[in-house]
């Protein structure tokens, strides 16, 4: 199980890191999966989509242009900390190991529930 410390670490990780590259892929699947979604009766339809055309215009998916850790294009993103954070904390009984080497489907679970999450309360600054 990762510490406060060792999670803490997890958070500080380059944003070219492995671990924030396949948390922003796995974000803008769930977002595209929320665009796509054709029930207009879908609870918080509205925020939901909101949501994802946010994540969708956002530069989450450039982690591999990043040079140094200068360029703070993801870590200054609120919605995508609030997500990697959430992938996190769903995976905190692992060790930092068990953590940066999660299957994408286990990323994808905790990304999808961080942007359900996310994403029924949204609102636009």
């Amino acid at each position: 199980m990762a510490d406060l410390q060792e999670i803490d670490s997890l958070l500080q990780l380059d944003e070219a890191s492995g671990l924030r590259r396949r948390v922003a892929v796995a974000t803008m699947k769930a977002a595209e999966a929320i665009r796509q979604d054709p029930d207009p009766t879908t609870p918080d339809e509205r925020q939901r989509k909101r949501f994802a055309q946010k994540i969708l215009r956002e530069k989450l998916g450039t982690a591999h242009h990043i040079r140094n850790k200068s360029d703070r294009a993801l870590a200054e993103n609120e919605l995508f900390e609030g997500i990697y954070r959430g992938v996190l904390m769903a995976n905190d009984t692992q060790t930092v190991v068990q953590i940066q080497g999660l299957t994408d489907a286990a990323i994808q679970t905790a990304v999808d529930n961080a942007v359900d999450l996310m994403a029924k309360t949204f609102k636009e600054p």
